[in-house]
């Protein structure tokens, strides 16, 4: 099963994951995503600190993005927007406060469709507006978000 975007080509994702890999439900939750999306015949990108990059499989492709600097660092949103441009992906999928932030702040440069998981409620509501569809991890966090398009994939069954 191959997955296609709106114009019949293979989906191509490219997710920005910020901070630091610590080992949490983020970091488990992308990579299963990822391995679910490769197994289906989609392009995979992941946008992250080097700390990441243990955790994907050659399939997947991996561009180091240094998002321990400031989010509003005009060296991360032009080195962002670049991989971003260069991968030229059917869908941005951001996981993080500082992702969401970055992909806000970056999206009018780039055509992909946007897409926010909210994996806790510590994401300032107004950026939920710069996206095309938020995902909740669960119902709670679902009722939390004031957004047309929130969908709810549970932890665990990405």
């Amino acid at each position: 099963m191959t997955l296609t975007d709106n114009t019949g080509q293979t989906l191509s994702v490219c997710f920005a994951i910020s901070g630091l890999n610590t080992g949490g439900g983020i970091e488990r939750h992308v990579r299963d995503l990822a391995r679910g999306l490769v197994n289906a015949d989609c392009s995979v990108t992941i946008l992250a600190h080097e700390s990441y990059r243990s955790l994907f499989e050659n399939s997947i492709e991996f561009r180091t993005i240094r998002f321990d600097r400031w989010r509003f660092s005009p060296f991360l949103l032009r080195e962002f927007t670049k991989h971003v441009l260069k991968v030229n992906p059917s869908i941005v999928h951001a996981h993080g406060r500082k992702a969401a932030q970055v992909v806000s702040l970056t999206r009018k440069k780039f055509p992909s469709r946007c897409v926010l998981t909210v994996h806790n409620l510590n994401i300032k509501s107004q950026l939920y507006e710069n996206f095309d569809t938020i995902i909740a991890v669960s119902p709670a966090v679902a009722r939390r978000v004031d957004h047309p398009h929130v969908q709810t994939i549970l932890n665990g069954c990405s």
